[in-house]
């Protein structure tokens, strides 16, 4: 693919947009957007916070479906699919795109998704959207429109509707989601004041304390003089042994402290804070979650953004008349395979009786890959998990779509 600017490659060329103003909303002109991230991703905790979300998060499935009458019918030759599931942009995979915007939308609770569509309207890309600063501006007609202002200088504007909008915490601002100078400045601070205090304490652990009392009147340059000969003979370079040394006009009296070394719950206190605010608990970030963890985190964390991106996408990608025609974007993932063998025994033992599982769905849920052909695609029932269409056979040795009647039993032209 040619290089170019990416900003030419993204977002072509500019439209010449004349008759622009500044979009008043109902809380008065505030329509600028600068993202804040309070230097968060210097931060280790913040950072594995976001990942461990992010990791998770990449694992959600897209899918372009179509919903006849209730029903979900089959799809093919889907382009739009292949874009969503593979790649979303040729600079990006679809796992890498997830883990991008859900880092945005936690870092800025706001993340943005150009939408990039060819000559003909078909959606051709998606590029999430990294920006220093962002203005609200609508036309004549009272269409809103986003103009970006990126790190480079360079700038664009593009309509709202060609952008994909998610946010976090979205509740004063009447566009954006709010963000979090206040909330998550005030937990990063604490933490960063407790490390400090840690490194303090253990620098100075080590140092030896003390007043040197010397013998009659010393003129304070011989003061001066005999304290850097004995800091120098304790500490110095050439002195690895730790011992000092002094004549018989002085004597050092040490000084003991009781400082000690911060105990793990000052410093669990502060992470927790961190864990909290990103709903996620300390064992799901260092990877020793439990079944009934994961369950948990992913309820509370993944399915809300999987709801979320599932309408957003849906709303954006698709036209009125698309959407009437059941089209729709949805966000799933397996979350069976966070499961134990045991859990897993017990949802197959439960789902095969009733014929509510496909074999590629058990072998599935064991990490097996699937069988080829229909045969894979077949439902199994308890009875020696025949096919569901067989069942009939199975239990009469008849076929169903027989009337019935022993096979043995004389046709009316023999009796």
């Amino acid at each position: 693919m040619e290089l170019r600017s990416m900003l030419q490659s993204i977002f072509k060329k500019p439209e010449n947009r004349v008759g622009l103003s500044r979009i008043k909303l109902l809380d008065g002109y505030s329509n600028d957007y600068i993202p804040w991230d309070g230097n968060a991703l210097k931060n280790a905790t913040v950072v594995n916070c976001i990942d461990t979300i992010c990791k998770h998060a990449s694992k959600l499935h897209p899918h372009h479906i179509v919903r006849k009458n209730g029903t979900i019918v089959e799809n093919k030759d889907d382009t739009l699919q292949y874009l969503l599931d593979t790649r979303p942009n040729w600079l990006m995979t679809s796992s890498e795109f997830i883990e991008k915007i859900i880092a945005q939308y936690y870092l800025f609770n706001n993340l943005f998704v150009y939408i990039q569509r060819n000559a003909k309207g078909y959606v051709t890309a998606l590029w999430p959207v990294k920006f220093n600063d962002l203005q609200l501006l609508e036309d004549k007609e009272g269409a809103m429109y986003a103009k970006f202002t990126f790190g480079s200088g360079e700038e664009t504007t593009v309509p709202y509707e060609e952008l994909i909008h998610i946010r976090r915490h979205y509740n004063e601002d009447e566009v954006f989601g709010n963000p979090d100078n206040y909330v998550l400045k005030e937990d990063l601070n604490l933490l960063s004041s407790v490390k400090v205090a840690i490194i303090n304490v253990v620098r100075n652990f080590n140092k030896l304390r003390g007043i040197i009392n010397l013998q009659g009147v010393v003129r304070p340059e011989d003061q001066d003089t005999l304290w850097k000969k004995f800091v120098n003979s304790f500490a110095g370079p050439s002195n690895g042994s730790g011992i000092g040394i002094m004549d018989n006009r002085g004597t050092f009296q040490q000084l003991t402290t009781d400082n000690q070394t911060f105990d793990s719950s000052t410093m669990d206190f502060a992470r927790d804070n961190i864990y909290q605010y990103f709903g996620i608990s300390k064992d799901m970030v260092s990877g020793k979650y439990k079944e009934e963890d994961y369950q948990a985190f992913y309820e509370s964390v993944i399915a809300p953004i999987a709801k979320k991106l599932s309408e957003e996408f849906t709303h954006k990608l698709f036209t009125q008349k698309e959407r009437g025609f059941g089209n729709e974007i949805v966000f799933e993932t397996n979350r069976f395979s966070y499961m134990s063998t045991a859990s897993k025994v017990k949802i197959a033992a439960a789902m095969i009786p009733a014929g509510a599982i496909k074999r590629n769905e058990i072998r599935e849920l064991f990490g097996y890959a699937g069988l080829p052909g229909k045969e894979g695609e077949e439902i199994v029932v308890s009875l020696n998990y025949v096919k569901s269409s067989d069942q009939s056979l199975y239990q009469t040795g008849k076929d169903s779509n027989t009337k019935g009647g022993d096979d043995n039993e004389p046709k009316n032209d023999d009796a």
